[in-house]
Order: C-alpha cells, then sequence, then structure tokens
C-alpha cells in the first residue's frame, strides 16, 4: 500500500511517500493525486521518498508519467530523499536525467529558489 501525506511549504508542496511504488501496492493513487494537486494549481512538488520500501519498472514509469504532467501544466517535480533502494533503481533506469533527485528534503525545497 501507498500512503500519500501533504505538507505545504509556502509554494511548494511536499509529498510524503510511505511504502510502495509497485504495482498492484497502491501505485495507482499517486497519479490521481497528482492531478488532484495540479487541479488545485499546485504545481510545484517535491516527492519525499524516504519511507518507500519497493520501486519497480511501472513505479518509474509512474514518476516519468506524473512530472511530465505536471510539466505540461507548467510546474515542476522533485525527488528527495530516497531510500536506498530507490536511489539504486533511479540510478539504474538513469532516472536523475529527467527528474532531479536531492539528497534529503531541505535540498529540494532550496533548489526552488535557484
Amino acid at each position: 500500500m501507498l500512503e500519500i501525506k501533504t505538507r505545504d511549504h509556502g509554494e511548494l508542496t511536499v509529498l510524503g511517500l510511505n511504502g510502495c511504488l509497485s504495482t498492484g501496492l497502491g501505485l495507482e493513487a499517486l497519479h490521481p493525486y497528482i492531478e488532484k494537486l495540479i487541479a488545485e494549481k499546485r504545481l510545484n512538488l517535491v516527492l519525499n521518498a524516504k519511507d518507500v520500501s519497493v520501486i519497480d519498472s511501472r513505479g518509474v514509469g509512474e514518476l516519468v508519467a506524473c512530472f511530465s504532467l505536471i510539466k505540461r501544466s507548467g510546474g515542476t517535480l522533485k525527488v528527495a530523499d530516497p531510500s536506498p533502494i530507490v536511489r539504486d533503481v533511479l540510478r539504474i533506469t538513469k532516472l536523475p536525467k529527467i527528474i532531479e533527485v536531492h539528497d534529503t528534503e531541505e535540498a529540494a525545497l532550496a533548489s526552488f529558489a535557484t
């Protein structure tokens, strides 16, 4: 199961993800959640992946799909504090060439100021 907790930092929104970014384990909740935030004009998002225990190819694809959706809407999505397994999968799939990945949530939030 994937649990999503939202926190606002001024104009930025942090989504704290807890659980699995994999097929059949709650991944299908992420895209509609992102669509809802876009409808609310909350377009600068940080996904805190510290508590994500599993990610599969579908999870990687969903991250790219959410990134594309936000970008088309004029916003930005960044990943922060990925767990070791998520960090490895992102590195293997070369996702950091597409989506910014930061070691900490603070660094991801600060990167919006530059």
